[in-house]
């Protein structure tokens, strides 16, 4: 429990897409997807502190990088602000208070890797643990669904298959950790709205799909190589054409070892699935070695700037404390 009795503090890791897939059109203008998803040991930390007040009000008050800094809104279109007003919209008769959050940022910013979903749902989880549970989880399922089709995963997290926009959820029990190297370049985002467009622009009839089931059913049966084989992005041809400096990156990853390099989401988040911890912390040795290196085409992309992390995989969404 918190030091303090009215401080509630939470953690929300972040996310990959082992796989992700495209399987059509949804009424309202979504898209139909299945996904592989798995939450790692990189997560931030939030804090909350609650005070009376004569009305309900949410600030974060600061924001913390515990990585490479990025562009958090620190209004109400913050995903924290608006899952608390979510909240309150469905809970309305408790004394109103105003809720205080600070923010470390541990999760990459606009990578891929859900960390605002993470956020969202670490609020939803807080306010509800706050007020002495009043809803089911169910009821926090409906909401966080509300918020972003990422956002109800990150409730129970560890490996799911979403499915319809990404938010009806399947459980995958998996007995063996899995290794990353995550790698996140600074220099550059592509919008996710910016993705689907250019995917609806050029989606081909008729290619391969990525299979969630088929990736899940082999990686619960321990054969990883083989299961990295099933990984996959259908957003990365569409990506890597936008942003050849991504495909660049992936190439000389993919030189350096490991199972399989992909891209998570919606990028530009890239993470090579190794057999081990050691051999993904052989391959940040590697790749900071090869940007020196004259020889590897590195001189050709001199302004980027990397970010790495070695992480494995976790069994649980988001800790309230």
């Amino acid at each position: 429990m918190s030091r303090h009795s009215n401080t509630l503090r939470a953690q929300s890791p972040g996310k990959l897409n082992l796989t992700f897939d495209i399987l059509g059109d949804l009424p309202g203008g979504y898209h139909e997807v299945e996904t592989l998803m798995q939450t790692i040991d990189l997560a931030d930390e939030l804090t909350f502190t609650f005070e009376p007040a004569e009305e309900f009000l949410v600030e974060i008050t600061s924001v913390e990088f515990a990585g490479p800094t990025g562009d958090v809104p620190l209004n109400q279109n913050n995903l924290i602000a608006k899952a608390a007003h979510l909240f309150r919209k469905n809970f309305p008769d408790k004394p109103d208070y105003k809720v205080s959050v600070h923010l470390r940022k541990a999760v990459p910013v606009a990578g891929g890797m859900g960390g605002g979903s993470g956020n969202a749902a670490a609020t939803l989880m807080v306010l509800n643990k706050w007020f002495k549970s009043p809803f089911s989880d169910s009821k926090i399922a409906e909401m966080a669904s509300k918020l972003g089709a990422d956002v109800p995963f990150f409730l129970n997290g560890g490996t799911q298959i979403g499915r319809h926009r990404g938010n009806v959820l399947s459980k995958v029990d998996l007995s063996n950790e899995l290794h990353f190297l995550i790698v996140g370049p600074k220099l550059f985002g592509l919008q996710t709205a910016e993705v689907y467009g250019a995917f609806d622009e050029n989606k081909v009839n008729g290619t391969a799909t990525i299979s969630a089931t088929e990736c899940a059913e082999a990686l619960k049966g321990g054969d990883e190589k083989s299961a990295s084989q099933k990984f996959g992005n259908v957003f990365e041809p569409i990506v890597f054409s936008r942003r050849p400096e991504l495909q660049f990156i992936r190439n000389r990853l993919t030189e350096l070892g490991g199972l399989c390099t992909h891209m998570t989401g919606s990028g530009p988040t890239l993470y090579v699935f190794t057999a081990d911890k050691a051999e993904a912390e052989s391959i940040q040795r590697k790749l900071v070695d090869e940007q020196r290196d004259v020889t590897n085409g590195w001189s050709n992309h001199c302004d980027l700037i990397l970010n790495s992390w070695v992480a494995t995989s976790t069994k649980r969404g988001v800790i309230v404390a």
